[in-house]
């Protein structure tokens, strides 16, 4: 009988162990992701810029005009002053990368898809501001953040609207 009596305990003990809590393998899933999210801002504005000269390249052949791609040291000045202003230097370098990976993409997609050949450059800038894939990108941007961003404020974050403000 005490054999039983053991035996059951040590069972109960075995059994009864607490498992892994949610909240613990939530906390490692988001330190994970942490880990593994893209975290470099100076290098994704570069990116938007490197891509959106493509596309205009693209473009200048398809309509038999000349096309200076923007100097590498233009562009790190560039990226330098939108990182530091106003608008980006209060997000967090993911949330900041994150934005410009976003626009990034956008010009890497006109131009794989050709549509760079087919329209002008305004009106390629004037699409980024309407892409509901760029206005989705932003906002999950801003979500990871636990901030919402308006429809209004959508074109204030877009690389090119910016520059052309003089921010």
């Amino acid at each position: 009988m005490r054999s039983i009596v053991s035996v059951l305990l040590v069972f109960c003990l075995f059994s009864c162990e607490e498992g892994k809590k949610f909240e613990d393998t939530y906390n490692q899933a988001l330190i994970l992701q942490y880990l593994v999210t893209p975290n470099n801002p100076q290098e994704s504005c570069e990116s938007i810029i490197t891509n959106k000269d493509l596309c205009f390249q693209s473009y200048y052949q398809a309509t038999g005009g000349s096309f200076t791609a923007t100097t590498a040291s233009v562009k790190t000045q560039t990226c330098q002053g939108l990182i530091s202003s106003a608008l980006y230097r209060n997000m967090s370098s993911i949330a900041q990368t994150c934005s410009f990976n976003c626009q990034a993409s956008d010009w890497k997609t006109k131009t794989d898809a050709g549509t760079c050949r087919e329209s002008t450059p305004t009106a390629l800038v004037e699409a980024s501001v309407n892409n509901p894939s760029v206005i989705s990108c932003l906002r999950s941007c801003f979500a990871t953040t636990n901030n919402q961003i308006s429809n209004e404020q959508i074109p204030s974050y877009l690389f090119f609207n910016i520059i052309q403000e003089g921010e």
